[in-house]
C-alpha cells in the first residue's frame, strides 16, 4: 500500500487502484478477509457448521479432535483451554474449531454426540460443553433429561433435532472423517498457519499436553509474518 498525496495506491495482485484515505482501511480489511477465507477453504477439513470460537480472520486455525468420553479431553478443557482462550483466542490470534469423534467406531451411536450436534445447532455448544463432558458416561436413557435440565438448551428444539435424520448423518460423517485422518487418538490438535505468500504451515499436537507445549507452538508460528 503506497501513499500518493491524499490518495492511497493499493496493490491487488498485479494491478493497483487509487482509493481515498477514508476508504483505504475498508479496502485493506476486505483483502485480509478474502485471504483468510481462501486459506480456510484450502484446509483438508471443512470448518463450516462446526463448533468454533475466535476470529474467522485469525492467522492460526486449530481443529481440536475430541471425544466427550475422553478423560484427557475433559481435563484439557478444564485446565488448559481457558488459559489458551485468554492468551490466543480472544485477542484474535487463533480460531478454535472442534471435530467431535473418537477412535471407537461404536461411539458414533452414543447419543451424547447427537446432543452435542443439536446444542451447536442452537448456538449453545460452548455453553453446554462442561455439562456434556460431565454426563457423557451416563446411560443413553438419562442423557436427554440431564442435558434438558440446563438453562442453556431449549428442550423442544432439542427433541426435534434428535429426531431429524441430518443430525445422525452429521455424526456419522464426523466419525468417517476421523477415520480418514488416521489419527492416533483423542485429543489431537491439528494446527495450520496462514503465511503472507499463501503458504500454509501445518503441525499438530497429540495427546494431553501442557499449556507450555501449546504456547511454544503458537508463539513460534506467530513469530513469522
Amino acid at each position: 500500500m503506497i501513499f500518493c498525496g491524499r490518495l492511497l495506491l493499493v496493490a491487488l495482485g498485479f494491478s493497483c487502484i487509487l482509493v481515498h484515505p477514508l476508504d483505504a482501511e475498508e479496502v485493506v480489511s476486505s483483502i485480509r478477509r478474502s485471504a483468510a477465507t481462501e486459506f480456510r477453504q484450502r484446509l483438508p477439513i471443512v470448518l463450516a457448521n462446526r463448533p468454533s470460537i475466535g476470529s474467522a480472520e485469525a492467522p492460526i486455525v486449530v481443529v481440536e479432535v475430541s471425544s466427550f468420553k475422553c478423560t484427557h479431553c475433559r481435563k484439557f478443557h478444564e485446565v488448559v483451554f481457558p488459559r489458551l482462550s485468554e492468551k490466543y483466542i480472544k485477542p484474535g490470534h487463533v480460531q478454535w474449531v472442534v471435530l467431535n469423534a473418537s477412535d471407537d467406531p461404536s461411539d458414533q451411536f452414543s447419543k451424547i454426540f447427537d446432543i452435542a450436534h443439536c446444542a451447536h445447532q442452537q448456538g449453545k455448544y460452548w455453553d453446554m460443553l462442561d455439562s456434556l463432558f460431565q454426563v457423557a458416561h451416563r446411560a443413553p436413557s438419562m442423557l436427554e433429561s440431564l442435558v434438558a435440565k440446563s438453562a442453556h438448551i431449549n428442550r423442544e428444539e432439542l427433541d426435534m433435532c434428535l429426531r431429524e435424520r441430518p443430525t445422525r448423518n452429521a455424526v456419522v460423517a464426523d466419525f468417517a472423517l476421523y477415520t480418514r485422518l488416521k489419527l492416533k487418538g483423542t485429543p489431537t490438535f491439528l494446527i495450520w498457519k496462514m503465511g503472507p505468500n499463501g503458504q500454509i504451515t501445518e503441525t499438530s499436537i497429540a495427546g494431553a499436553q501442557t499449556l507450555d507445549q501449546f504456547q511454544r507452538v503458537f508463539d513460534e508460528l506467530l513469530k513469522t509474518p
